[in-house]
């Protein structure tokens, strides 16, 4: 290697910004905060996640009493020509949900769902997923939230 390659190699490894040589789950990874010009190469370099079709706003964490029953409540937002929405909630095997499924008739609302932690648990979670139709293609998205029990 000669002096000028290595030279701009170099060069080139400090223009790069540190965000995009980190994971961008752990660095918070956004490309709206990144200029024009870096943003439209990570978009397109795919390092940047899709945006979600459907707005679900949920507690990522919740510290419950084990034994007693308790709600969650999740907030949606969908788009107007979504389509067959339904929410599928899941849960560890030491939760005990009062429903299963819930099917999104309305453009936006928030839906109510009881749990309860059973004995002997600690961590264990609750796993959203809202599937349905958006311009013609089938969406599953999919949310965690997590209960600790105290």
């Amino acid at each position: 290697m000669n002096k000028q390659s290595l030279v701009l190699a170099f060069a080139l490894s400090f223009s790069v910004p540190t965000v995009t040589l980190a994971c961008y789950d752990h660095m918070m990874f956004n490309a709206d905060q990144m200029g024009l010009v870096q943003g439209t190469i990570a978009r397109m370099a795919g390092l940047v996640p899709p945006e979600p079709v459907f707005d679900v706003e949920h507690p990522a964490m919740a510290k419950v009493q084990i034994g007693e029953k308790n709600v969650v409540t999740i907030s949606y937002t969908r788009p107007f020509f979504s389509k067959n929405v339904l929410m599928k909630v899941k849960a560890t095997s030491n939760v005990i949900l009062d429903v299963e499924e819930v099917v999104l008739d309305e453009r936006s609302g928030s839906v109510s769902v009881g749990y309860e932690l059973a004995d002997g648990s600690g961590y264990e979670s609750i796993i959203l997923t809202v599937s349905g139709e958006h311009d013609g293609k089938q969406v599953n998205q999919s949310s965690q939230i997590y209960l600790r029990g105290v």
